[in-house]
This record gives C-alpha cells, structure tokens and sequence, in this order.
C-alpha cells in the first residue's frame, strides 16, 4: 500500500489509520476479531513500528479497536458517522504567523473531507470583539458547526448562549474558564515538565521562564509544569526569573535587552513558544551572547523553522495535524447528536532535543 510522502502529506500514522478506519467500516474485519499484527502492517505500509502504533492508538481512542497485551488487537465495532454532506463548519483563530495554525488547519479540513463537510476560515487579528463578531456571524450564516482557536481564556463572548441552546462548538489549543464546551488541546503542563526537566538534567539550577502576557490556560499549564519540574528537583521557586511579553502581532527586539542583561542571574532560558524563543536567540546574537555556550535555551511548539536555525532549537512538539484533526471528530458527533457530556481531549506532547539546550545530538523524549 503506497502512502504520501514528502511535504504538504498527511502524518504516515494518519494515513494508516484512515485506510485502517476505511477497512472496519467496510468489514473487513468481522466485530471481536484479530487485526493483522503489527509486523505485517510495517511491511505492507512500508513504515517503522512506531508509526503502526500511533495509528492503532488513533483508533483506538476513537473506540473501533482494542488492544490486549499478549492477545493483539481487536475490533470492537464500527458506528459509521452519519454524513451530512456539503454542510459547512468554520474554524476561527487569533492569528496565523508561524505553521502552526496552517497544521491544524491541514489535520481540520482533512477530517471535514472524510465526513464531506467543508470548511470557513477566519482570523481575528487577536481581538476578542473580532472573534465574537465571527463566531456570531457564522452562525447566522446557518454553519453547522464552529471550532475556535480562542483569543484567550476569558473572552468568550457569545459562546455560552449558543452552546446552551445546543449549538456546536468545539475549542482547540486552550478552553475558557467559565464556559463548559468540548475542547481539544496538547499536553502543555507535561510538555512543559519534560523540557525543564531536561534544562536541570543538563546541570541547569537557575532557569528562566518567558512568556506572552496572555491570560490563556496553555500557557498557565505550561508554567505549572516549569515550577512542578523545580519543585520536584528542590530548586527553589524565583519569581525573578519569569518574564512576560507582548507578542501580537510582533515581539520587540529590546523586551529582552533587560533580561539578556540580567543573564548572570540565570544559564538557561525555557520560552513558553518557539515565537517566544526565536526573539530570544536573535536579541543574544546581537548582544554577541552564544546559545548554548553563553545560554541554553528551549522553545515550545516545534515550529518548522526550529530545526533550520544556525544552532538548532530544542522544543516541545505538539500534535497540531492532529489537534485539528481531532476536533473535527468531536464537533461532527456533537452535530450528530451522538454526544451529550462535554467531551475533553488532551493530546501528548514530544521534546525534540536539538543543540540549542547544549545537550547535543537530537532526539525525542
């Protein structure tokens, strides 16, 4: 079986599962019965292991698999989603400026094609007005269904009401604090422990934390997992050593020129994002600082440019393919009417070790 390959493709364990999925619903596999092996599907899809696994696991979150150690896999039966063909859901976004947001959106419209939907596209430009506009809007326009990439934590705006009179909304990357939606999101808090984790391993004792002035709950979660990472090492908690900045639509250069400076005060610098840690490897080039000689620095999301830095970026990976891709499933069963409870999802996170850290080498963790 050929799969695709090379830039603008699908994830391969994405692409496995789908012809896995389409093979259930099809019947090829009667309900309670074995699943060829993991060592056949390597070598009839022509991937490693790993990929195999991370496609039985997509699958089995959805429900349609069940794995027993010792036994293998089985299916547990197929519930065919109900197609609502040539319907169309929005997705709704602060901002687009790196690859993240396109990945979510590549992984969202790849589920909304399975199912025949079609998808709207809208950016707000960060402004939480912009985004209740939008989410009112499309539902005027009769969309069957919203996910939102929200501004913030605490702007939702008209979300409340519209989900209590039963409209579907899904949220990705973060949810609101005073609203009870469905909502997708990576792993922050252990991604987060993971990459602090490292710094210390590293020898690391006094260790900056910089992020936006962004009252979102991923990048609270990923400072809760700085200061879990400190604590569990008995390394004292400094507030000195957490730094906020501005980042929309762009961060200033010189909101770093005050912490650079302080550098003595600290020897490894983790940045909530990569946004975040590509100013500060930039700011320390021109103040003739060397990362990770003079600077060990981290990142968080992974974004495609961190590996083609000078000194490449260690940062934490999130699943933004299937982030999206995963909200599209939860939004279709909400429009279906096969979910009541709220349904939250939380997707691992992987750190990427480059030599930005000082760590050498690379690898996933």
């Amino acid at each position: 079986m050929m799969l695709k390959r090379g830039a603008g493709a699908p994830p391969l364990y994405i692409q496995v599962s789908d012809i896995l999925r389409r093979r259930l619903i099809d019947g090829v596999w009667e309900k309670d019965s074995l699943i060829p092996p993991e060592h056949q599907l390597c070598r009839e899809f022509s991937v490693a292991r790993g990929t195999v696994r991370q496609a039985l696991d997509r699958l089995e979150q959805e429900g349609l698999l069940r794995r027993e150690q010792g036994r293998g896999t089985f299916v547990t039966g197929i519930q065919t989603p109900r197609k609502l063909a040539g319907e169309q859901i929005g997705f709704i976004v602060p901002y687009v400026r790196d690859t993240f947001v396109p990945t979510i959106l590549l992984g969202l419209e790849h589920g909304a094609e399975e199912q025949g939907f079609s998808v709207v596209f809208n950016h707000v430009s960060n402004s939480p007005q912009q985004q209740a506009d939008a989410i009112v809007r499309f539902a005027d326009q009769n969309l069957a269904g919203i996910i939102l990439y929200p501004v913030d934590s605490i702007h939702g705006g008209p979300i409340g009401e519209m989900v209590k009179r039963g409209y579907p909304i899904v949220l990705v990357d973060r949810y609101l604090r005073d609203t009870l939606t469905d909502y997708v999101m990576s792993d922050h808090f252990g991604g987060a422990l993971r990459a602090t984790q490292h710094l210390i391993s590293l020898g690391h004792r006094r260790i900056a934390f910089v992020s936006w002035r962004d009252p979102a709950v991923s990048i609270e979660h990923r400072m809760a997992g700085y200061q879990r990472a400190l604590t569990e090492a008995d390394i004292p908690f400094d507030p000195a050593l957490t730094w906020e900045v501005e980042g929309y639509p762009d961060i200033a250069q010189n909101a770093f020129d005050n912490l650079l400076g302080a550098r003595a005060t600290f020897t490894a610098a983790f940045a909530a994002n990569d946004q975040i840690a590509l100013a500060i490897y930039k700011a320390a080039r021109t103040m003739g600082l060397r990362v990770p000689h003079d600077l060990a620095l981290v990142g968080f999301d992974n974004l495609d440019i961190a590996a083609q830095l000078d000194t490449p970026l260690t940062s934490v990976a999130q699943p933004a393919f299937d982030l999206g891709y995963r909200a599209v499933q939860l939004l279709i069963k909400r429009i279906s009417g096969d979910v009541r409870d709220f349904q939250r999802v939380i997707l691992p996170t992987t750190l990427i070790v480059r030599q930005s850290c000082g760590g050498g080498g690379s690898a996933n963790r």
